[in-house]
Formats: C-alpha cells, structure tokens, sequence
C-alpha cells in the first residue's frame, strides 16, 4: 500500500476513533439529560393537575436565555481554538499551539463573568417578557454555569484541535452524572420536604400563600432550580478535571516537540487569527441560539394572547384536559402548552446532539487535509461523515416520526397529556431530524475548509426563515404549538440543501450521494415501515418494535453494502466482523 493511502487510512480511522469516543460520551449524556428530565416531569405529574407540564416549561425556558448568552460568551472561540490548534499541529509549529492556550484562556474569562452577570441580570427582564415568573428561580441557578462553561471550552476545543477526543468525552459524562447524583435528588428532597410542609403547616420554607395552587407552583419553581443546580455543580466538575488534566500532561505536547518547533507568533497576531475564525463562526452560532429564544418568547407570547383573546378555542384543542386549578388566571396556560414542545424536543435533541459529535470530530481531520491540500483524503473525510451521519440521523427521524407518541408515552409515563399533544409535535419535528441532524456536520466541514463566513450566512438564513414560518403558522388557533415544530422542518431544510450545495462548490468535491444519503434513507424508510408494523399492526411493546425495526435496518444497510471496513473495524471485536461480513460480501 502507498504512503499516500496508508496516511489517507490513518486520517480516517483517526476520525472513526475521535467520533465512536465522542458518541458514547454524548449517548451517556443525553441519557442523563433525557433521565433528568423525565424523573422530573413524572415527579411533578404525582402533584396533580398538570403541573408536570410546568415543571418541563419551566426547565425550558432557563435554557432559552442561557444559550445565546453562552454562545455570546464564547463567540466561536472554542472551534477557533480547535480548527487553529489542528491547522498548527499539521504545520508542525507546537509553540503557536501553545499560544493559542495563553491567548484564548483570558478572554474566555473576561467573556465568562461578562455574560454570567448579564444572565443574572437579565433574567428579571425575562421572565416578564414572557410571562413566566415562576422561571426565574432556576434562570438564576443557572447562570454561573456560563462561567464555568467558558473555562471548560477552553480545553475541549485545546484537545479536539490535537484529535484528542477522550478528555472532552469524560469531562461530558462527569458533567452528565453531576445532573442526576446531584440535581434530580436535590430535586426530590426539595418535593417531598415542601409537600410535607404545606400538608403540615400551609407554608412553604417559611413562605406564606394566597391560594394552595399558588404554592405548589412556587414549589414546583423551587425544585427546577434544585435540579438546575445539579448542572451548574457539573460544569465545575468538569473544569476541575480537565484543568487538573491539563497540568499533569503538559498539554498532551511532549516538550522535545516545542524545543524543534519553530518560534511562535506574536500574541497580537495569534488573537487576530482567532477573531478572524471565532467571529464569523460565533456570530452564526449566536444568531442560532438567538433564533431559539425569539422563536420561544414569540411561541409563547402568542399563546398567552390565544388564552386571553380565545381561550375556549384554545382549550379545545387540548381537549379541555388543562385543568382550571392552574389555568384559572391565565398566566400558566401558555407555559404548560409550550411544555409539550419542549419534552418533544428533547427527544429530538438526542439525535442532534450524536451527529454534532460526528461534525465536532471531522473538522480538525477536514481542516488537516485541506491544510495539506490532500484532495483524496479530503474526499474520504467528507464522505466518511456525511455516510455515518445520515446513517444515525435518517431512521432515528423516520422513528420518531412514525412512533412519536408512543415513544413519548413511554418515557414520559403516567402523563398521557404529553403522549398525546406532544406527540403531534414530534411527528413533525421527527421529518425534522433528517435536516437538523445533518446541517451541523455539513457546516462544521465548511468551517474546517476554511469558508467560516459562509456558515454564518446559513445560519442568519436560517434564523430568519425559522422565525418567520413559525409565526404564520403558530398564530393559527387550530395549529398552535405544532407550528414551532413546522418552522423549524422548513428552515432546517433549507438550510441543510443550501450548506450541502456550497460545501460541493467550495471543495469542488462531489461525494458519493448514493452510499451516503440514498442508501441510508432506503433503509431508513424501511426501518419506519417495519417500525409501523410492529407497533399499530401487530400491537407489540414499543421497545420491541425499535429493537426489531434497528435490526431491520442494519440488515438492509448491510445488504446495501453501505458500510465500509474501516467504520467495522471500530466496533468491539471488529476484526471478527469483517472476517464474517467478508465471507458473505456484505461489506461494501
């Protein structure tokens, strides 16, 4: 074998390794999350009425402010650190990598407090723009955790750029178990002393009430911030680990390399380096999470003016189940109905959140190819992420689609309100999940090529198509929450076909789309028809019926000869593996 192709190999075998690492520790963090929330949502489901949709708002609603200040915080730094630390390392110039670590460190520290304190404050101003003033307790917990993000950033994006993706994967899954060791049974406590307390006595921690239901929901506040402390207890976890990481192995760069490195540039220009990748890419990234939050205070606020203008016709649509001990004054029904959104959506989160990990991981691989101006390798990294992206993205989308409110019924058990309504929204948003899945990795290849500006435009396009079909179809009565859920197919859609189109044009690469979107999606279609089957037809267990639909679809895939040998090879006892698929010719 040729040099040329055993380095090709290496590249992505190097990637292959980065994204399984990086894949099992965001799987052990979105469990967490996902458990979290759904011990949560059934803790509150035990108090009656529909407080556990309010509980599931309220968590949502501290993140919507959260993000966008994060992402502000953060400015695109941390993939800046990660694409400019790769592009070093492939130059062989170790001493500019170092740079970067002491120019990235303060501003990320300057950035944290800034935007910590600006949460703190804007936190008040919030919660009246959305009507929602039961959220501010957990806003509140919440915001150092942007510090403290910000110093983990630092790192992560240190060891990414160096393809080192183990201290960013357990520095998550510390992170993830701090949530439920922490915060769910900070949670409980905070339940059962509380209800114990107005049984007993009619207060609440020395709070006095005007009505039963008002303390509840206080309650139900209190506990939110209870477990969103969890989550701030997390980040600080995971600084802890990878500053201590960081220390004992002298930045994973063994000192002999800096002594042949040549001598790093100026500090000035290392930063004006930074400001010209971060920039563009952090504004993209904020006008996202901006979006989010406009998206959420506009979904909201035309829910509340739909239960004060028309509150029977909006009733109706539920079913009349919002139960009048806590819709009686109106200020609760918009955040229990944005509450089926948001448990809807973090199931579709799950699937976002793996293929970000495929774009995390291919973009110092993408960057070092294109630094070196290796087309061939280039070609097979791009491919490569798009072949495994679409692979996880199209049959969980078909799945969530066809099995939305089931899925739903099962996670979130004994609260059939959620099943029922948040299952029309997921349906929507499961179609959803081709696009968002893969718009991520796609601008994440972007960035690694060079064209960061490019992904800002997509974004900004994004944003403004996101807000504007969700508006005209969220202000219809009888589509109501479902048309967050339809905004975000079209735009994601959008954005998806016009990122694909420039990442051709701008590599002048054009990937093999049979075997990495045609061939999954055939077999995504039929993991959904045989999903359908099982579930409705043959009335088996849900579980059941995804574990028989996955099988379904590998099998199909494997018939398609979609995957490669390299991508089996990763897998335990890989070896083994492609020995048998070999024998039968199923790899392809």
């Amino acid at each position: 074998m040729s040099d040329k192709k055993t380095k090709q190999r290496n590249s992505s075998q190097s990637f292959l390794k980065g994204a399984f690492i990086l894949t099992l520790s965001m799987i052990a963090v979105k469990l967490c999350g996902l458990a979290q929330k759904v011990l949560l949502t059934n803790l509150y489901g035990k108090l009656g009425g529909s407080f556990a949709e309010f509980g599931t708002a309220l968590f949502s609603n501290a993140y919507e402010l959260y993000v966008p200040l994060f992402t502000l915080a953060t400015v695109g730094f941390p993939i800046a650190v990660s694409r400019l630390v790769s592009e070093s390392y492939a130059k062989e110039r170790y001493n500019d990598i170092k740079q970067i670590y002491k120019v990235a460190k303060p501003f990320f520290i300057v950035m944290g407090v800034l935007c910590f304190l600006l949460m703190a404050v804007g936190s008040f101003f919030y919660i009246e723009y959305i009507n929602s003033p039961y959220s501010l307790p957990a806003m509140l917990v919440l915001a150092p955790t942007i510090f403290f993000g910000c110093l983990v950033s630092v790192y992560r994006g240190y060891y990414e750029g160096l393809r080192n993706m183990t201290p960013t994967a357990v520095s998550e899954v510390l992170e993830a178990f701090s949530k439920i060791a922490i915060g769910v049974v900070l949670s409980y406590i905070v339940v059962n002393v509380g209800a114990n307390q107005l049984t007993a006595t009619g207060t609440l921690f020395g709070l006095t009430f005007d009505s039963m239901d008002e303390a509840y929901r206080t309650l139900v506040s209190i506990s939110v911030a209870a477990s969103i402390f969890g989550i701030t207890m997390g980040s600080v976890i995971a600084f802890l680990y990878l500053r201590i990481r960081f220390s004992v192995k002298k930045g994973d760069i063994p000192e002999d390399y800096y002594l042949r490195s040549v001598e790093a540039i100026s500090k000035r220009e290392t930063f004006i380096k930074m400001c010209k990748t971060a920039l563009p890419v952090g504004i993209g990234a904020l006008v996202m999470s901006i979006s989010s939050t406009i998206d959420a205070t506009i979904i909201q606020n035309l829910m509340y003016n739909m239960a004060v203008t028309q509150p029977e016709a909006l009733l109706a649509e539920f079913n009349h189940v919002l139960d009048s001990e806590i819709t009686k004054d109106k200020i609760t029904i918009h955040t229990c109905i944005w509450g089926y959104y948001s448990a809807s959506v973090t199931l579709s989160s799950l699937v976002v959140a793996v293929t970000q990990v495929f774009g995390t991981s291919a973009m110092p691989n993408v960057t070092n190819a294109y630094t070196k101006g290796n087309k061939a390798e280039l070609k097979e990294s791009i491919e490569t992420v798009l072949r495994l992206t679409t692979m996880f993205a199209f049959p969980c989308a078909i799945g969530l689609a066809v099995l939305a409110e089931p899925v739903l019924s099962l996670v979130y058990s004994g609260n059939p309100n959620i099943s029922q309504f948040g299952g029309e929204v997921l349906q929507v948003l499961g179609i959803s999940v081709i696009f968002m899945g893969t718009i991520t990795p796609i601008c994440s290849m972007l960035q690694g090529v060079g064209k960061v500006k490019t992904t800002m435009y997509i974004y900004i396009f994004g944003t403004i198509s996101k807000i504007i079909v969700s508006y005209l179809f969220a202000r219809n009565v009888h589509i109501n929450i479902v048309g967050a859920a339809i905004g975000s197919l079209i735009s994601n859609f959008l954005m998806c076909t016009v990122a694909m189109f420039l990442l051709v044009r701008s590599t002048k690469i054009m990937p093999n789309f049979v075997t990495s979107a045609i061939k999954p999606m055939v077999g995504a279609l039929l993991c959904g028809g045989c999903a359908y089957l099982c579930s409705y037809v043959f009335n088996l267990h849900v579980l059941i019926s995804i574990v028989i639909s996955a099988i379904f679809y590998v099998l199909v895939l494997l018939i398609l000869h979609t995957f490669t040998r390299n991508e089996i090879l990763m897998l335990p006892k890989g070896k083994n593996i492609v020995i048998i698929l070999e024998k039968l010719h199923l790899i392809g």
